[in-house]
């Protein structure tokens, strides 16, 4: 599954259930940009997964014309390039037997000043990571046994895999109180979900308020 997950709020943004491919990567994307009205992310990270890079791209990018060289034959096709506000970054991990022994960044769009300057006002985070989707993917699993490894809870039909994995993530972001996100007021602690933090709601649901709240079917 591809999750984007928002690491000021944590709230889970979007979620393209299936096979990682270089389809459902754009349909994340492009399904990211739609919730988001198309707004510019100050700043983006994956992990290494390379067909990222061309998907962000086919959201983000703009075409560019390219100049005419006066010789016979087809022009050259426009190309997609990064807005200069762009700024996306990788972190790659290197493992020898199946443990974690380094870390290395790659900058794909954006400048190193943009970079450095982002993560300067960052108030989450100093350095680029894939931390807060990371903490939200086994934070799921604890939820969703269908996604636990090793177990016989794996899924067995697609339809109850993906229902149980937009339920785990909605739970998520309006049911369960993330204590990353708790407020101090007049000396006790103020629990917030994702959901309050991203401004969605107001309080936290509880699962008999979720589970009774109405659907409207969007046919696709």
């Amino acid at each position: 599954d591809h999750t984007v997950v928002d690491a000021q709020t944590k709230l889970a943004v979007s979620l393209v259930i299936g096979p990682r491919s270089q389809a459902n990567a754009v349909a994340l994307w492009q399904d990211f940009a739609a919730r988001t009205d198309g707004a510019l992310p100050t700043l983006l990270t994956t992990d290494e997964y390379r067909v990222y890079a061309g998907a962000i791209l086919q959201t983000y990018g703009r075409v560019q014309p390219l100049p005419r060289t006066g010789k016979l034959g087809r022009p050259r096709k426009p190309r997609l390039i990064p807005p200069r506000a762009l700024v996306y970054a990788m972190v790659h991990k290197l493992r020898r037997k199946g443990r974690v022994v380094k870390v290395t960044i790659r900058r794909v769009f954006g400048t190193a000043r943009q970079l450095a300057q982002v993560l300067a006002r960052s108030t989450v985070s100093t350095h680029v990571n894939t931390s807060f989707v990371e903490r939200f993917n086994a934070t799921v699993r604890q939820h969703n046994s269908r996604k636990a490894r090793k177990v016989y809870t794996f899924s067995k039909a697609f339809e109850q895999h993906q229902a149980m994995s937009w339920f785990a993530m909605s739970y998520y972001n309006f049911c369960r109180p993330h204590l990353g996100l708790r407020l101090q007021e007049d000396g006790r602690w103020q629990a917030r979900t994702p959901a309050i933090a991203a401004g969605l709601s107001d309080h936290v649901w509880s699962l008999q308020e979720f589970m009774r709240y109405p659907l409207a079917h969007i046919p696709l």
